[in-house]
């Protein structure tokens, strides 16, 4: 069964980088991880001139590129649902989401103080904290810099 847990925090928190030092540890362990980044404005995955590019300008209303180890696909939509991009993800152990904070998955905040930013609150669905500021909800805090504790977690809690 696939497991999705998102990963919240506000701009600059340390998301990104936490994610990508999660893969390779999760990974290590045997279990087949994927990623579903949340953006709040349009995205381009195609450059300009190329063939695929050229296809999407055409109008198509879907666009893959494919080779023997990979594909990417790339298809016009109307507002999608969490839910149904997991979908798409299924055959994985773990789909660690990047923002989707208003989700029903399970969520991890992750603070750092340095940011100048509070903490987000009134999140649904929290599990935890990633912060090097210990938060008072009793719920598990781990140390931003610690992330095999991280991924022990996700492990023990999760997987």
């Amino acid at each position: 069964m696939t497991v999705t847990l998102s990963i919240v925090g506000k701009s600059g928190s340390g998301k990104t980088t936490l994610i990508t030092r999660l893969i390779p540890l999760l990974q290590k362990k045997g279990y087949r991880v994927g990623v579903i980044k949340h953006t709040g404005h349009g995205f381009e995955m195609d450059h300009k001139g190329k063939d695929s590019w050229k296809h999407q300008q055409a109008g198509a209303d879907a666009v893959m590129v494919a080779s023997d180890s990979a594909y990417a696909l790339i298809k016009k939509v109307t507002p999608v649902s969490l839910d149904e991009l997991v979908t798409q993800l299924g055959d994985l152990d773990l789909i660690i989401t990047e923002g989707y904070k208003n989700s029903h998955f399970p969520k991890i905040d992750v603070h750092r103080s340095a940011t100048g930013k509070s903490p987000l609150t009134g999140l649904a669905h929290l599990v935890g904290h990633i912060t090097d500021t210990p938060q008072e909800d009793g719920l598990p805090s781990i140390d931003i810099d610690d992330t095999q504790g991280v991924a022990d977690f996700i492990i023990a809690t999760f997987l």
